[in-house]
């Protein structure tokens, strides 16, 4: 026989798919389960406990019909065809046979749906034992709560509907008002008292509560009411009523109502608390940056996560990873498993913090900060789930590695200067410090943070120290110090330079000028030397001036008497032409010659004196061309000689124009003057230097001998008698002292018979 034949109907209901059902089915406190045909499809953890199955496979498939009590199978049977016949699903009453041969009485009541694509019935079971023990515990108890209602803070009352008198109140609620028996009983009762003591705004909801419970219909149904009600010290307390009929009253006339009265002013301030807290945690939940999630040890992945976790790695929720390892960057993962199972070692309260890279959706990395702790343990205390806390960290990240660019420039850049920088309080104690190039001093290797200033100064150098920190953080403006001190046997000088860093420290940049210093007393000693030379070419300028004066007065002077000695003995001469005798007319031709020479020795001193004091404006002069003027000048003298020129690449240089043709012109006559045998052949040529120009005139005379070299070069020297080689004496002298105005200098190399090489410079 087939006690449960398959339903072909099904209840309405608003679950509409197996996972609803199954839902319900495990969530509920009472033994469930899912049948067709007695088959059973599906049952909860308490339809397993109530039979004591040890496995699903105890259950599921197996016909319910095996663990009915024998003698109830028939009365099963028949009510199970009246549910099917009538779709009134009664309560059936029968005996359960559980697996350990325990006898249970069992009620049940059932419905049908459709599961699994099947119509199936969903049944309810109760343990009708366990009922009725709970009936006779109440009974045994019974006494005990009466005493329990004296003592109770809510207010219990049985009141006549009509004649509105309290039959029963155990006093408790108008005590926790304040109110004592000499406040109710001149108003009658402690309901009277109660009636009077009610909020105005709150009494139509009370009206309309009173007349719910009244109606008839209403009989047995409860109603819940909220109010308010003045105590003794003059406070509105809000009071949670709760009445329904039962019964009409003894006398026929009204029912009897019963109801709890409990003041929950407490109660609505937690709940108006509540209420703001659920709303700040909803905005804090809409705006908060952390997303959380409860991690599944065993299977990797997520049980719970935050709804908008997708949408917070740029995923669809259809795309979004199944396992949420899949989101760590692949080469972080097992380093991730790793720190997951760690987390698995902490105690309850404990915290893991964590730093990985997440990929998102749209293939770019988020650096996500992970606190996470134990959530869940199994029986034997091992953490099978965490709970984790994710931040995105990834522009902190981006801060971070700009901040570490920044001090790694900021380090490379304190390296790179050759100062010493150190950073100290006013109390002399060093924070921070870079030694740099000052590998002299003695502190070399040593670490100086935390120690103090005397560790790399003396005491003299730093009591001036100190006290230059002390203004500089005071006038918050730089300070600077100079001061010698001995290291590695060798006396350093330093420049200090003090500046502001922050409310009570200092930066301090060590320079070491010793090189400075050195160069700098080289430089006063030259300053010295030049001060002197200064002072000497100050009195030569003013000897030389006067010397030019002398010169100019002199030859001026001098010019006139010779030019009058000239005349008479040329006149005596032309006179007495004839009547002289031989030794009369050598001794007036020796008088003309003499006045001739000495005449064109006053004219060279002019000539030489005039050289500074008559010079032109220096301008840029082509020396090709100069020297065609030169030897245009020269045509006659350079004709007869048949001299021949060998021009080479000829510069422009800024000068006096007259001066340097006049140099070139002494030197050319110079070399067709003092010529050999041979034709006089001149070379003339330019080497550029660093400020100078190099000129070379060589020619291929009969050349000096080099004892001679410097002696050439001073005025009215001559090296050859007058009556071979005609001259003052004072060509070269000039062109020294032309080269000398224009910055330049002239020296020679030469070889006797072999010619002469004239060098001098001119400045460029």
């Amino acid at each position: 026989m087939n006690l449960f034949p398959e339903s072909n109907t099904v209840e309405n209901h608003a679950l509409n798919s197996d996972s609803d059902f199954k839902s319900i089915v495990d969530i509920s406190p009472y033994p469930i389960f899912i049948h067709r045909g007695g088959i059973i499809k599906y049952a909860n953890q308490l339809s397993k406990k109530l039979i004591r199955a040890d496995t699903d496979e105890d259950l599921t498939g197996v016909n319910i019909a095996q663990y009915c009590h024998p003698e109830d199978l028939a009365r099963l049977g028949e009510a199970v065809q009246k549910v099917h016949a009538t779709r009134i699903s009664d309560v059936l009453d029968f005996r359960l046979v559980d697996r350990d041969g325990n006898v249970k009485r069992i009620q049940s009541r059932s419905t049908g749906i459709n599961f699994g694509g099947e119509l199936c019935r969903l049944v309810h079971i109760y343990n009708f034992d366990q009922i009725k023990q709970a009936e006779e515990e109440a009974h045994q108890k019974g006494v005990l709560i009466d005493k329990l209602i004296e003592v109770l803070p809510d207010s219990l009352l049985v009141i006549n509907s009509v004649t509105r008198k309290q039959i029963y109140n155990n006093n408790s609620f108008v005590r926790s008002l304040g109110y004592g028996p000499e406040d109710y009983e001149k108003e009658g009762d402690e309901f009277d008292l109660l009636s009077k003591k009610i909020h105005p705004d709150d009494m139509p909801r009370l009206i309309t509560a009173r007349d719910f419970v009244n109606a008839p219909a209403n009989t047995g149904k409860l109603i819940t009411t909220e109010y308010r009600v003045l105590n003794k010290a003059g406070e509105w307390r809000w009071i949670l009523g709760r009445s329904c009929s039962l019964m009409p009253a003894e006398n026929g006339i009204g029912r009897i109502n019963f109801g709890i009265v409990q003041d929950i002013t407490e109660i609505k301030a937690n709940q108006s608390e509540l209420l703001n807290y659920r709303n700040f945690q909803e905005k804090i939940n809409s705006t908060s940056p952390v997303l959380v999630t409860i991690f599944d040890i065993s299977k990797l992945t997520s049980v719970y996560r935050s709804q908008d976790m997708a949408q917070w790695f740029n995923y669809s929720e259809e795309d979004f990873p199944e396992k949420t390892i899949d989101l760590i960057h692949p080469e972080y993962r097992a380093e991730a498993i790793e720190t997951i199972m760690n987390v698995t070692k902490l105690r309850d309260g404990e915290i893991q913090s964590t730093v990985f890279p997440f990929i998102a959706g749209d293939g770019s990395i988020k650096f996500i900060l992970t606190r996470a702790t134990p959530f869940q343990r199994d029986e034997s205390g091992h953490v099978t789930h965490t709970l984790s806390a994710h931040s995105d960290i990834t522009d902190l990240k981006e801060i971070e590695s700009k901040l570490d660019k920044s001090e790694e420039t900021r380090k490379a850049i304190l390296y790179a200067i050759p100062d010493m920088v150190v950073i100290a309080d006013t109390d002399g104690i060093i924070a921070d410090y870079y030694p740099n190039a000052l590998d002299q001093l003695d502190f070399e290797g040593v670490s100086l943070i935390g120690k103090n200033l005397t560790k790399v100064l003396n005491e003299k150098n730093y009591i001036n120290v100190m006290e230059l920190i002390k203004k500089t953080i005071e006038e918050n403006k730089l300070h600077s110090y100079t001061f010698e001190q001995k290291a590695k046997g060798k006396t350093y000088y330093f420049e200090l330079r003090i500046g502001p860093f922050s409310a009570n420290e200092v930066i301090i940049l060590t320079r070491d000028i010793s090189d400075q210093k050195t160069t700098q007393n080289k430089i006063d000693h030259y300053n010295k030397e030049l001060f002197e030379k200064n002072q000497e070419l100050e009195r030569y300028i003013t000897s030389n001036s006067e010397l030019e004066k002398f010169a100019y007065i002199a030859s001026h002077d001098l010019r006139e008497p010779l030019r009058s000695l000239t005349g008479f003995a040329q006149l005596l001469q032309k006179r007495n032409q004839g009547q002289l005798t031989r030794e009369s007319e050598e001794f007036i031709e020796n008088i003309i010659q003499g006045a001739q020479r000495m005449n064109t020795l006053v004219s060279g001193l002019l000539e030489y004196s005039r050289i500074t004091s008559v010079g032109k404006p220096f301008a840029h002069v082509n020396l090709s061309d100069l020297i065609k003027k030169v030897r245009s000048d020269l045509k006659i003298s350079i004709e007869e000689n048949k001299a021949e020129f060998l021009l080479f690449d000829l510069p422009d240089i800024y000068c006096d124009e007259l001066q340097v043709r006049q140099l070139f012109q002494n030197l050319i006559s110079n070399a067709i003057k003092f010529r050999s045998d041979n034709a006089p052949i001149i070379k003339i040529s330019a080497d550029k230097n660093d400020r100078h120009w190099l000129f070379k005139v060589e020619d291929n005379g009969i050349g000096i001998d080099m004892k001679f070299k410097d002696q050439v070069f001073q005025i009215f020297s001559r090296l050859h008698a007058q009556d071979k080689y005609q001259g003052s004496g004072i060509g070269l002298s000039v062109c020294k002292k032309i080269l000398e105005r224009h910055g330049g200098q002239i020296w020679l190399e030469s070889t006797p018979g072999r010619g002469t090489t004239i060098f001098f410079t001119i400045l460029i």
